[in-house]
């Protein structure tokens, strides 16, 4: 899951900065240029974020990051559904209701007591 959502995000950011007339209509202004810096930033860091901890098996600290993620995600789909785009909002409640479940598997992964997988450690100290 961490690797799909990164994976995503730094699609949409690398696209949305390369030509933003690619993920929507009009995308060829400054202004939505822009904005597509903006959503490129939060997405980079996103996604920095999730690889980094996933990669040092940092899981409180990745569960925190999904749940972050997912509330973004939750917040793209409210704008989705404002603006009746549901086909928008759609994508978005997805990954945001997968972002929070697995968020709430690796919180109780890093629970003392929960064993990791076979050969990873657990984040205590997050």
């Amino acid at each position: 899951m961490t690797i799909a959502t990164a994976l995503a995000s730094g699609y949409f950011a690398v696209v949305g900065l390369v030509n933003p007339g690619w993920l929507v209509p009009g995308g060829d202004t400054q202004a939505a240029k822009t904005y597509a810096s903006y959503v490129a930033a939060r997405g980079l860091v996103l996604a920095g974020a999730a690889l980094w901890f996933a990669a040092a098996r940092a899981w409180r600290r990745l569960s925190l990051v999904l749940v972050l993620n997912g509330a973004v995600q939750v917040l793209d789909t409210v704008v989705g559904v404002v603006n009746g785009e549901v086909v928008k909002a759609v994508g978005p409640a997805c990954f945001a209701i997968a972002l929070f479940l697995a968020a709430a598997w690796l919180g109780r992964l890093a629970q003392p007591g929960r064993g990791a997988p076979a050969g990873q450690r657990v984040d205590r100290d997050g």
